[in-house]
C-alpha cells in the first residue's frame, strides 16, 4: 500500500491532504504534536470532515485508513520516513524547524535502505518555505546524506487555497475531531521541483509558472480576503458572506481585483483569460458561501504580519506599482488595516498601541516599509483620515 505521511493534523493536514489522500487510496501516516489530539485519533479510527459546496449543498465524508503518530515517537516516525511515497507538511513555517532534525534523520535512514526519490509538499503558503526546511534538515547530515538529499528529494511549494472553516464546535456539532471545510480540492504546486515521478495523489496540480499561481493566491485569494476583513469590521459585519455583499466593500474589493488584474496583464502576457475570469468567478462564489460563516476577526488577525512588505497588502500595492498601476484601493483597504483594533488579537493590539505612541507614519516607514514621500503613502494617510472619521468603532 502507498504511504503519505502528513505533518501536522490540523486544520489543512485533516481537513484538506487527509481528504486528497484518503480519495487517492494512500495509508495516511499524521505525525502531531498534540499527544491527546493523536489519542482520539487513534481510538475512534476515523474522523467525519463535512464540506460545504459554494451551491449551499453539504457533503459528508470518513477519513480512515490512517495512523497518527505523535512527534516524540521517533523510531516508528523514522521508518515510515524510509519508506514513504510522498510527504507533506502542514505545521506553520514557524514550527518547521521543530520537524526538520527528525525528517533529516528519517531521509538518513532512507539513503540507507530505500534511496528512492521522494517530494516533500511544504502546504505553508509561504514561497519560501521549501528552501527553509531543506537548509534546516542539511545541517544535520554529513556530505554523502547532503548529495543524496540535494538530487533525490524534492521540497515542493505549494499555493493552498481551500478554505477550512475549523472545528465543528463552531458550527453545532459535538464531535472534537469533525472538520467543516469547503469542498474546493486543488493544490497548485511547483513542477520543477519535483524529484522523480510526478505524484498520483487526487488534486495536486503542476505548475510550469508556479510564481503565478503564488501571486494569485496572495495578491488575488489573501487581498480580497484582506479588503473584506478589514473594510467589514469597520462596518461592524462578523462574518465574511455578510460583508462581501455589501455595496461599498464589494466596489473597494472589485477595484482592487481590477488593480491586481491589470498588473497580471502587464506582467504576464500569456495568461489564459477566460481561464483567470472563471477563477475570478469561482473565488468570489466561494466567498459569498454562508454556510462557511468564516469569522472576520479570523480572516482579519495578524495584522502586522499582513502589513509587512512581503505580504497581501503591501505586496499587492508594489506589484500593482512594478507595473505601472496605480493602487488606490488597496491604498484604502491598507488604511482599513491600520484601523483593525481587535482587542482579542494580540498583533492589533500592539498595532494600535505602536500608532498611539508613534504614529501611523512610523507604521507605514518601519513595518510597511514605505516611503512617507510617495504617492501611495500619502494617499494611505489620505484614507486613513477619512475612514477614522467616517466609521470610527
Amino acid at each position: 500500500m502507498k504511504i503519505a505521511i502528513q505533518f501536522g493534523a490540523g486544520n489543512i493536514g485533516r481537513g484538506f491532504i487527509g481528504d486528497l489522500l484518503k480519495r487517492s487510496g494512500y495509508k495516511i501516516i499524521f505525525v502531531e504534536v498534540n499527544k491527546e489530539l493523536v489519542e482520539m485519533l487513534n481510538e475512534k479510527g476515523y474522523y467525519l470532515l463535512k464540506l460545504f459546496t459554494k451551491d449551499g449543498k453539504i457533503k459528508d465524508l470518513v477519513i480512515d485508513n490512517y495512523l497518527a503518530v505523535s512527534l516524540d515517537k521517533r523510531d516508528m516516525i523514522l521508518k515510515f520516513i524510509s519508506q514513504a511515497n510522498i510527504i507533506f507538511t502542514a505545521v506553520g513555517v514557524k514550527n518547521l524547524s521543530n520537524i526538520s532534525n527528525i525528517i533529516a534523520e528519517g531521509l538518513r535512514l532512507r539513503f540507507k535502505e530505500n534511496p528512492l526519490p521522494l517530494n516533500i509538499f511544504l502546504c505553508e503558503n509561504l514561497r519560501s518555505a521549501p528552501e527553509i526546511l531543506k537548509n534546516e534538515i542539511i545541517k544535520y547530515l554529513n556530505e554523502d546524506e547532503k548529495i543524496f538529499v540535494l538530487e533525490k528529494i524534492g521540497f515542493v511549494p505549494t499555493s493552498i487555497a481551500r478554505m477550512v472553516g475549523g472545528s465543528g464546535k463552531r458550527y453545532g456539532y459535538e464531535d472534537p475531531l469533525l472538520i467543516v471545510t469547503e469542498d474546493y480540492d486543488e493544490i497548485p504546486y511547483d513542477a520543477y521541483a519535483i524529484k522523480g515521478n510526478f505524484p498520483d495523489v487526487y488534486g495536486l496540480k503542476p505548475s510550469m509558472n508556479f510564481n503565478f499561481e503564488m501571486e494569485k493566491k496572495l495578491f488575488i485569494h489573501n487581498l480580497g480576503h484582506a479588503v473584506i476583513a478589514y473594510f467589514g469590521y469597520i462596518k461592524g459585519y462578523n462574518y465574511i458572506h455578510e460583508a462581501i455583499k455589501d455595496d461599498e466593500i464589494r466596489k473597494i474589493l472589485n477595484g482592487v481585483i481590477e488593480e491586481i488584474t491589470h498588473s497580471f496583464f502587464v506582467k504576464y502576457k500569456d495568461i489564459d483569460k477566460e481561464e483567470y475570469y472563471g477563477y475570478l468567478k469561482d473565488l468570489l462564489d466561494r466567498l459569498e458561501n454562508p454556510l462557511l460563516m468564516d469569522p472576520i476577526i479570523r480572516v482579519a488577525r495578524e495584522p502586522i504580519r499582513k502589513l509587512k512588505p512581503e505580504d497581501r497588502i503591501i505586496g499587492g500595492a508594489n506589484f500593482c506599482l512594478s507595473n505601472g498601476i496605480f493602487p488606490e484601493n488597496i491604498a484604502f483597504t491598507c488604511a482599513c488595516a491600520l484601523l483593525y483594533n481587535y482587542l482579542e488579537d494580540e498583533e492589533a493590539k500592539n498595532l494600535q498601541d505602536i500608532i498611539n505612541k508613534n504614529g501611523v507614519e512610523w507604521v507605514l516607514k518601519n513595518i510597511c516599509n514605505l516611503s512617507l514621500e510617495d504617492n501611495f503613502s500619502q494617499k494611505i494617510l489620505f484614507y486613513y483620515k477619512e475612514v477614522k472619521k467616517a466609521f470610527r468603532r
